[in-house]
C-alpha cells in the first residue's frame, strides 16, 4: 500500500541533500590528505633509510595512499546516490501534489490522509455545469493512486542506492580500523522500518529513537539473530510532547528461569541499570509513545537462557486515550523460555502505565510487578530529557522473578489518573447496590502488524 498524500508531502529529501555536501567535503578532504598518508615514509632518502625493511614500508606508503583515495570514491558514489535520490524524491513529490491541484480543479477533491488514494466530489470547486461521475472519479483516484506508488518507488530506489554505497564502503574498510559494517545494516534497517510505518525516512534524533524500536531485527549476540516482536497503534498526536520511552529490564545477569529452584535453567538479564539512551534491545519490554507523529510501538525482546535457548514470547498490549492526549498503556509479557503457561501462575511481566502530557512536560502513572527494574523518560523536541520514573527491582537476586513477579505496587497518582478513564465493574446476582470497581479499562484496543497498523478506538 503506498504512502498518503500527507506522508509523501511530509518527507524531507533535502536532508539527503544536505548529508550529501558533507560526504563530498568528506571526499575532497581525504583526496586532498591521501598523497601526503605515506610522506613520512617515502619522503626518506635512500641514505636516511636503508636496509630490507624500506622496500616493504615504501610499498606500504603506496597502499595507504591508494586506499584512502578508495574512501574518497566511495564517499563519493555515496554522496551522489543521495543527490539523486533527493533529485528523485522531490520529482516525485511535486508530481504529486501537481497531480493533486488539478484533480481538485476539476471537483475532485483527495482525501488526504488516505493511502488508498479516495476522492470525493465537491461541486463547489468543479468548473461549472460539472457533475460527479463515477467513471472520472476512478480515473483522478487511480492516477493519484499510481503517483503515489511512484512517490514510494523513488524512496525505495534511492534506499537500495544508499545501501549499496554503503556496502561498497564498508566493503573496503579494513577489519582492523573499523566496525561500521554491522551498523550501517543496522541503520538500513531502521530506516526500512520507520518508513514502513511513517511512510519517510527518519530526519529528527525522536525519528531515530521511534526507528530503533521499530527495528524487527536483533543485534545482541545473546540473542542469536532471534527477532523481536514489534506492534503498534496509532493515537493522536499531542505536539511539543516528543517521545515519552518505557523501558522494563532484568538488573543483573542472570535469573531463575521459572517458578522453581535448582531444577530450571538461569534466564540472561540485561545487566545495566538505569540509562536515560537506553537501547530498546538492552530492555525484556519496552514501549514508546511518539506523541509528534501520533503513534506507540511496543516490543519484546527475546528470552535468553544459560543453555543458549533462545525464544520470542507475544506480549499482550492495549492502549486507550484521552481527549486531552493522556495515553493507558496495559501490557503483559510472559517468559517464553518459562515451564509451560507462565502467564496463568504470575510467571509475566505486566501492568499498566498512564501519561499525562502538560505544558512542562508529561507525567507517568501506573501500576507494575515488583519485578523487574521499570525506567520512563520524556524525549522532547528541543533536545531535552526529562527522568519521569525510575524504580529498581530492588532484589538484585536470581530469586528476584520467583520473589517478586507475582507482586504489584502503584506509583505516581495513578488512583486518580485511572479514575479519569472508564473502567470496568463487577455486579454480583441479586447486589446491584454495590458495584466493584475491577480497575481495567474498558474500550482498550489491540495493538498489531507494523505493517497493518490498527487505529485507536476514537481516533480519526
Amino acid at each position: 500500500m503506498p504512502p498518503s498524500y500527507n506522508e509523501v508531502t511530509a518527507w524531507t529529501p533535502d536532508q539527503l541533500r544536505f548529508i550529501a555536501n558533507g560526504l563530498f567535503a568528506m571526499k575532497a578532504r581525504l583526496d586532498a590528505e591521501a598523497p601526503k598518508a605515506g610522506n613520512p615514509v617515502l619522503n626518506l632518502t635512500g641514505a636516511e633509510w636503508t636496509g630490507k625493511a624500506r622496500g616493504p614500508a615504501d610499498d606500504r606508503a603506496e597502499a595507504i595512499t591508494r586506499w584512502l583515495r578508495g574512501v574518497a570514491d566511495e564517499y563519493g558514489d555515496l554522496a551522489d546516490a543521495m543527490n539523486r535520490g533527493a533529485f528523485s524524491i522531490e520529482g516525485a513529490v511535486t508530481a504529486l501534489e501537481n497531480g493533486t491541484t488539478s484533480s481538485e480543479s476539476q471537483g475532485y477533491v483527495l482525501n488526504r490522509g488516505s493511502r488508498e488514494y479516495e476522492v470525493t466530489f465537491e461541486k463547489a470547486k468543479a468548473p461549472p455545469g460539472a457533475e460527479y461521475d463515477a467513471n472520472v472519479a476512478f480515473q483522478h483516484q487511480t492516477a493519484l493512486r499510481n503517483l503515489g506508488i511512484a512517490a514510494d518507488q523513488a524512496v525505495s530506489d534511492t534506499s537500495a542506492a544508499v545501501n549499496s554505497a554503503l556496502a561498497a564502503l564498508g566493503g573496503i574498510t579494513p577489519v582492523s580500523i573499523a566496525t561500521s559494517s554491522g551498523s550501517m545494516t543496522r541503520a538500513a534497517n531502521q530506516v526500512d522500518a520507520f518508513r514502513e510505518v511513517y511512510g519517510r525516512v527518519p530526519v529528527s534524533e525522536n525519528d531515530w529513537r521511534m526507528a530503533a524500536a521499530l527495528d524487527p531485527h536483533s543485534y545482541n549476540p545473546k540473542n542469536k539473530g532471534v527477532p523481536p516482536v514489534v506492534s503498534i497503534i496509532k493515537i493522536n498526536p499531542v505536539p511539543g510532547q516528543g517521545v515519552v520511552a518505557t523501558g522494563l529490564f532484568i538488573p543483573i545477569d542472570k535469573v531463575i528461569a521459572g517458578p522453581g529452584w535448582m531444577k530450571f535453567n538461569r534466564n540472561l538479564g540485561d545487566d545495566r541499570g538505569f540509562d536515560p539512551n537506553f537501547s530498546p534491545e538492552d530492555t525484556r519490554v519496552s514501549y514508546f509513545i511518539d506523541y509528534e507523529n501520533g503513534v506507540i510501538v511496543a516490543r519484546q525482546n527475546p528470552s535468553c537462557d544459560d543453555k543458549g535457548n533462545v525464544k520470542t514470547g507475544t506480549p499482550s498490549v492495549q492502549a486507550s486515550q484521552l481527549p486531552d492526549g493522556t495515553v493507558a498503556i496495559a501490557y503483559d509479557g510472559w517468559d517464553p523460555l518459562a515451564p509451560p503457561g507462565p502467564e496463568k501462575v504470575g510467571w509475566s511481566v505486566n501492568g499498566q502505565t498512564i501519561v499525562t502530557p502538560g505544558q512542562g512536560g508529561a507525567r507517568v502513572s501506573g501500576e507494575a510487578t515488583d519485578f523487574p527494574s521499570m525506567e520512563t523518560y520524556q524525549y522532547l523536541p528541543d533536545g531535552r530529557t526529562q527522568v519521569l520514573h525510575q524504580d529498581d527491582a530492588g532484589d538484585h537476586h536470581e530469586t528476584g522473578p520467583m520473589a517478586n513477579l507475582p507482586l504489584h505496587h502503584d506509583y505516581g497518582d495513578y488512583k486518580d489518573d485511572l479514575d479519569r478513564f472508564p473502567t470496568e465493574t463487577y455486579v454480583s446476582p441479586g447486589n446491584h447496590s454495590y458495584p466493584i470497581d475491577l480497575g481495567d479499562i474498558t474500550g482498550m484496543t489491540d495493538l498489531g502488524d507494523p505493517e497493518n497498523p490498527p487505529v485507536l478506538k476514537g481516533v480519526r
